[in-house]
């Protein structure tokens, strides 16, 4: 069974907790989402979000390997269930993770990474004068998908490089917005099968450098109200030969679990 509620209602989402406009095109807001906001909030609105992107970690993945995924549940408190878009690949899905909108209309249908013209999560923040950054790797989709925009881009060639950064953004504490994207999971997936210890290990630290994100976010970022989430881009399967992949239309696909926590601003 496929997840009710569809990746094109997160942008919205995101845009309510921030309390600004959605972007453009965006579908309307994951009301789950928005309903813990309003739960942990009130009346006020986040005034910093931290995107932690990792890739193609399945729903399935997440519910059979439990223990690999303790510090993740430690960290957050809502679990929301999506169902991301067709066809399963990594540039058609972030690019309406931050737009809220179906392929058809952002532009991206297959992989490929132009960089997407529709209007984005982060352009609305731009609008709002917030500050935005992404942080990935090198030719990844998050690095080029989301260029030309007025934010910061931190582009490097490894996973260590990237979340070193990372660590040292949430230190510094200038961004309204940091989008941080791991590739590490799905290029160990492809290349020995989604259930291999090579790719559950590279699972366990996507896991484990979240917890990280989330202790210095704790430490650093006391002054704000703050939404943090772990949302990856689509999930993945087994196929002939003992490799993985994804970009079909199936559950194991489809279904991923996005995890999230409110931060309120220490009184």
């Amino acid at each position: 069974m496929y997840n009710q509620n569809s990746l094109d209602t997160l942008a919205a989402a995101l845009a309510y907790a921030m309390g600004i406009e959605a972007p453009g095109s965006a579908s309307p807001a994951n009301t789950d989402l928005c309903r813990y906001v309003d739960e942990k909030l009130g009346d006020a609105r986040a005034d910093r979000i931290f995107m932690y992107n990792p890739d193609a970690i399945a729903q399935w993945i997440f519910e059979k390997y439990p223990q690999l995924f303790t510090e993740v549940v430690r960290h957050t408190e809502l679990s929301l269930p999506l169902c991301t878009v067709m066809p399963s690949v990594t540039p058609v899905c972030f690019g309406t993770m931050y737009t809220g909108a179906q392929p058809a209309v952002h532009g991206i249908r297959k992989y490929e990474k132009p960089v997407i013209t529709t209007d984005t999560l982060f352009d609305a923040l731009i609008r709002s004068g917030k500050k935005c950054a992404i942080v990935a790797e090198r030719n990844c989709s998050m690095s080029m998908i989301f260029l030309d925009r007025s934010m910061d881009y931190y582009i490097y060639d490894t996973v260590e490089e990237v979340n070193a950064k990372a660590c040292e953004l949430i230190i510094r504490d200038e961004y309204d917005m940091i989008a941080v994207y791991n590739g590490n999971y799905d290029s160990f997936m492809h290349r020995h099968a989604p259930e291999s210890i090579e790719a559950l290990s590279e699972a366990r630290a996507n896991a484990e450098i979240f917890a990280t994100f989330s202790v210095l976010i704790e430490r650093y970022w006391g002054a704000h109200n703050t939404l943090v989430g772990f949302a990856m881009d689509h999930g993945c399967h087994e196929i002939d030969g003992g490799l993985g992949s994804h970009g079909l239309d199936m559950e194991e696909d489809l279904n991923i679990l996005h995890r999230y926590r409110v931060y309120p601003a220490e009184k």
